[in-house]
């Protein structure tokens, strides 16, 4: 035997079925939840409460409380994995390893910019050398200047003859040769190893041959005057000379 009680709690309005299997006997169930009841004789009660009736405020009440509860809960949570990891004491660990790193970097930069100021600063690369005796020269001599009046940047090797560069950048050379006897005189200005200019005296004495080049060059490049002819002779009395210097 199933019998349906009507009565109302707290503005719910609430149905008792009584019932065999506790099933919904009404027809309309829609916006209902169940709640199993025991009376004195143990017989299934169901209570149906209909939810369309609740107050607006009391469902606000309810979803309010449980987002305030779920969120104590996951804070709390995360404070005992935080603690139990002891990700604070890491994360201070790697907040200092970042800082001493930047100021690592930060002090390379700065004595690297210092270096570079500091070289810039410093007198441009410059040399001037004459011969004040004659030369005599075989195929592919290097020309030499003993007398040494300006070296800065100490570029200039008295005894090989070459340049070779102290400071990265634009430089300026020249050179002025003088024939000894009645021969050809040919001069070369080698780059690395390679022809960049030449000059030429004719077969009498006394005559001169000049070049001038301006060459960008890279810290380490030489430079130097080199004779390609089988002999040659070079007038000295300081009226040749081979000079350089950084633009």
């Amino acid at each position: 035997m199933n019998a349906i009680l009507l009565f109302s709690l707290a503005g719910f309005v609430i149905s008792v079925v009584c019932g065999d299997d506790g099933s919904c006997l009404t027809k309309a169930c829609n916006n209902k939840m169940t709640a199993p009841l025991l009376d004195n004789q143990n017989a299934p009660l169901v209570a149906m409460i209909d939810l369309s009736k609740a107050d607006a405020h009391v469902k606000e009440y309810v979803n309010t409380a449980l987002e305030t509860k779920m969120a104590n809960l996951v804070k709390t949570k995360l404070e005992d994995v935080f603690k139990s990891l002891k990700i604070e004491k890491d994360v201070k660990l790697y907040v200092d390893e970042v800082r001493q790193n930047v100021t690592l970097n930060i002090t390379d930069d700065i004595k690297r910019i210092i270096e570079e100021v500091h070289e810039r600063k410093q007198m441009k690369p410059a040399f001037f050398a004459t011969l004040k005796t004659t030369q005599n020269l075989g195929r592919n001599d290097v020309l030499k200047f003993p007398n040494v009046v300006t070296n800065i940047g100490n570029g200039y090797d008295v005894n090989t003859g070459i340049f070779n560069s102290p400071q990265t950048g634009v430089y300026e050379f020249s050179a002025n040769v003088i024939t000894n006897g009645d021969m050809w005189l040919v001069i070369d200005l080698m780059k690395n190893g390679h022809i960049i200019a030449r000059a030429h005296c004719a077969k009498t004495h006394g005559v001169a041959g000049t070049l001038q080049v301006i060459l960008e060059l890279q810290k380490g490049d030489t430079i130097y005057l080199q004779h390609p002819r089988d002999s040659g002779s070079i007038f000295g009395g300081d009226y040749s000379m081979f000079t350089g210097h950084m633009l």
